[in-house]
């Protein structure tokens, strides 16, 4: 079998599958398996080489680079390594980047940039509070009030008509109020607040 190629070494022909491959090494190997051909020298000398030979061309990388050499493609650096020249298990890819400029995805990036203003959006319109925000206690100017049966203000909804409103917060230790403001403290006592009663509108309440 010296001087001939792996096919030939399987007898399949160079386009054979993997399947065809692995069928006749299996039957080569039942044939001139040494039990079989005890005391022969020929027997002995071919499995060696079949065995060679299904190692090859039953992996792809090694087959691929026996087929270009046995085609007489030269061979890349990439494809010794620097021990000596032996062959690699496979051959080496490398990618290319086509040329020019990186490309940005304008179209997708413009997509995704609508999906996001409509959902904040569709947000902001369901997410409004569907009446004014409920009392926090905590007095500012513009709130409305209530005086309370202890003589202090404590916030309240406004309504829009005869509110007690609230024109000016001031410091805890002021007693008076200027513009001829009436003077309250709010029910925690740390402040306190000049009030204004709004106009009763003659529409509300008929």
């Amino acid at each position: 079998m010296n001087g001939r190629s792996h096919y030939d070494v399987l007898a399949v022909p160079t386009t054979a599958s993997a399947t065809t491959i692995r069928e006749s090494y299996r039957r080569l190997a039942r044939e001139y398996h040494p039990d079989r051909t005890m005391g022969s020298a020929a027997g002995g000398d071919k499995m060696p080489q079949i065995n060679e030979a299904y190692r090859v061309l039953s992996d792809p990388g090694r087959r691929a680079v026996y087929d270009a050499e046995r085609r007489g493609t030269p061979r890349s650096p990439e494809a010794t390594s620097s021990g000596g020249g032996a062959e690699v298990d496979a051959p080496v890819y490398t990618f290319q980047h086509p040329p020019g400029p990186a490309r940005i995805p304008w179209r997708g990036l413009l997509f995704c940039s609508l999906i996001a203003i409509v959902v904040i959006v569709a947000l902001a319109q369901f997410g409004e509070p569907s009446g004014p925000p409920a009392p926090d206690n905590i007095l500012r100017t513009g709130e409305c009030v209530e005086i309370l049966p202890n003589g202090m203000a404590g916030e309240v909804v406004c309504t829009g008509s005869g509110d007690l409103v609230v024109r000016q917060v001031t410091a805890r230790d002021q007693d008076s109020c200027p513009n001829g403001f009436e003077f309250y403290r709010d029910r925690q006592g740390m402040v306190g607040v000049c009030l204004e009663q709004e106009p009763v509108d003659p529409t509300l309440g008929s």
